[in-house]
């Protein structure tokens, strides 16, 4: 080749390498840090040895992109502390075999200077635009998934290709996608001055990064703010949950948010919204965000328009609402964990540009039952009905139940007796009563937790005596019935009644009468026979 030759050849590899260092920009890159000295292969200047091996290796990290892009170089000085490995999430990795031109579809071969001229200033939306010009070999198309601290690396021939992000398989978290971009192999070194200096990198290494979505957080109310909203089956517990708003790439924007919580039918109902907040601040309903709830349980917050253009990364958006208790499960437990957000199951999340990402936090509301029944002391096969009672919360700083029994109006519940003797409660379900125990936002032993109420007999069945004497009762979840814990057998005793006159008063006159006679005549008779004895 001649010096014009070889010179032409230079100029235009440096055209090129300037048009995909441009290319390569929306790449998060890494600080540029490698020394062409002793980190890139160098095989001679402005040469291209054809047939050497060249390879690709992806380095997936979360955080920030940086100002400037890739240079092809390994990097050792990622902080992996600020910067998490990706593991899990797949590229596509296409080449891009020709470029038509007046209507000839030209191959592009990189071991040529007229290769190198097809692809001067390509961008990688000039090869997925519709009706590009240049050609994707997609039947040749490699795709790897990152794995073992966020590596994927293939091994291909000298040539273009089209880099596109794929799934998360990993559940990283992804807000959203790396932009497509173009890599060759080999890649031109470009120097930090921006300038190419005659040196070849056959094995290139990007460092394309991705904001991640962090999942949201969920706590229930605290047991004291429980009791001041309701401890029965029936009433509501209170749940929060908080969701920090995820960085964007460079250029992006937020087309979507969203919180929702989808709630199991048989153990909550949704009951009403709280408040909805962006750092304290209430948003407001149809403006900034949409409340939708159905049948099955799905209830959800939409930003709008509006409300997306508020968001700015690292903001935090707060959810309160609440929830109706329908029953006591069997171990007592009503968890309302991460869910993905589709129909029917269950579990709360978040969702950024439609990436959802699961939380990982689960609060658990506590319930357990107590039943009574009322009985006839001495006979307590007898059952009593229509007996009146009352239950109340032990007070938080007593260890002992009031004597008095709060008005009906203080009561947790009241109930009456059936002709059974068992306490039908104003509550759903009417018996036995479900009774809070305790809240929590993780998940410990159940058996840790009771809570005590104090049980009153406020009215006694006709004829019986009333029970004054107030019983404390000790809850614990569930719905196992313990006899003497939590199902009480409440004994009253039958009214005495007043003194009755002497059965059979009259009567006994009579017969005292009678005998006064038969002693009289038994006396006649003695001294009649003593004296005809005399007589003689």
């Amino acid at each position: 080749m001649s010096n014009v030759g070889k010179s032409s050849l230079v100029r235009r590899v440096a055209a090129a390498a300037g048009a995909l260092a441009l290319g390569l920009a929306g790449l998060a890159g890494a600080a540029l840090t490698a020394n062409a000295d002793t980190t890139v292969p160098v095989t001679g200047v402005g040469n291209i040895v054809a047939g050497t091996s060249t390879s690709l290796t992806i380095n997936k990290y979360s955080g920030l992109e940086a100002s400037t892009p890739d240079d092809g170089a390994l990097n050792n000085s990622i902080d992996q502390t600020t910067h998490k490995p990706l593991n899990g999430v797949q590229f596509t990795i296409t080449p891009v075999s020709a470029k038509t031109v007046n209507g000839t579809a030209q191959p592009i071969n990189l071991d040529t200077p007229e290769g190198w001229d097809l692809i001067s200033g390509v961008q990688a939306s000039d090869v997925t635009k519709t009706g590009s010009a240049y050609t994707q070999d997609t039947a040749n198309a490699t795709t790897v998934t990152t794995a073992n601290g966020g590596v994927a690396k293939a091994t291909l021939p000298h040539g273009l290709y089209l880099v596109q992000e794929g799934d998360d398989t990993g559940n990283n978290g992804i807000v959203s996608k790396t932009a497509d971009f173009l890599v060759t192999l080999p890649l031109p070194h470009v120097a930090q001055d921006g300038t190419t200096d005659g040196h070849w990198i056959y094995d290139v290494n990007v460092y394309p990064k991705n904001q991640l979505l962090a999942g949201p957080g969920k706590t229930i109310n605290s047991d004291a703010d429980q009791s001041a909203l309701g401890v029965k089956v029936g009433d509501v517990v209170e749940y929060t949950i908080k969701q920090t708003v995820p960085a964007l790439n460079t250029g992006e924007t937020y087309t979507q948010a969203r919180i929702f919580d989808n709630l199991r039918t048989d153990e909550l109902a949704f009951d009403s919204q709280v408040s909805v907040q962006l750092n304290g601040t209430d948003l407001v309903a149809g403006d900034d965000y949409a409340l939708t709830t159905d049948a099955t349980g799905n209830v959800s917050w939409d930003l709008t328009p509006a409300g997306l253009a508020k968001i700015h990364k690292d903001d935090v958006i707060t959810v309160v609402f609440k929830a109706k208790v329908l029953k006591v499960t069997v171990t007592g437990g009503i968890a309302n964990g991460p869910g993905t957000g589709n129909p029917g199951e269950p579990g709360y999340g978040s969702e950024f540009n439609h990436k959802s990402v699961p939380p990982t936090q689960t609060p658990y509301t506590y319930w357990g039952q107590l039943q009574v029944t009322k009985v006839v002391k001495g006979n307590t096969d007898q059952k009593l009905a229509n007996a009146e009672f009352a239950v109340a919360e032990l007070p938080a700083t007593a260890n002992e139940c009031p004597t008095t029994a709060p008005a009906a109006a203080d009561a947790v519940a009241t109930g009456t007796s059936d002709a059974n003797g068992v306490v039908q409660w104003n509550s759903t379900p009417t018996s036995p009563l479900g009774l809070f125990v305790a809240n929590s936002d993780t998940d410990p032993n159940p058996a840790d937790f009771h809570k005590d109420y104090c049980l009153y007999e406020t009215k006694a069945p006709a004829g019986y005596i009333l029970k004054d004497a107030p019983q404390k009762v000790t809850i614990t979840p569930g719905t196992t019935l313990t006899a003497g814990a939590n199902d009480i057998t409440v004994e009253d005793e039958q009214q005495n009644h007043p003194n009755l006159p002497l059965t059979g008063a009259a009567g006994t006159v009579v017969m005292t009468l009678g005998g006064i006679a038969l002693v009289a005549a038994g006396g006649a008779a003695y001294a009649i026979s003593r004296k005809k004895q005399s007589a003689r």
